[in-house]
């Protein structure tokens, strides 16, 4: 059965690219099309909702800022630029 937050994720993800899933399409090639990404990817990020992580967690796991079209700009680039540090200020914290 597919999770609630599976499908108001996916639902956005159509509504922001002005798409809909075909009526032969499986849902990750749908996905795949919608976040212009491969249906590897789209597995993956359908996996991560589905074991209820937030749709954050689900892109960054697959390497998408966001799923809506519509995202700000700055605010994209911002949350890029925060994971990176963040990142790096982890990795810096492990090795001392």
């Amino acid at each position: 059965m597919i999770e609630a937050n599976v499908v108001r994720a996916v639902g956005e993800a159509f509504a922001a690219h002005d798409m809909e899933a075909r009526p032969d399409e499986k849902m990750p090639a749908a996905v795949a099309r919608a976040l212009d990404i491969s249906e590897s990817d789209a597995g993956l990020w359908l996996k991560a909702l589905e074991e209820g992580c937030p749709v954050a967690e689900a892109n960054r796991r697959v390497g998408i800022a966001s799923h809506k079209e519509g995202a700000p700009w700055m605010n994209t680039l911002a949350r890029l630029i925060g994971g990176a540090v963040g990142s790096v200020a982890s990795a810096v914290g492990k090795s001392e």
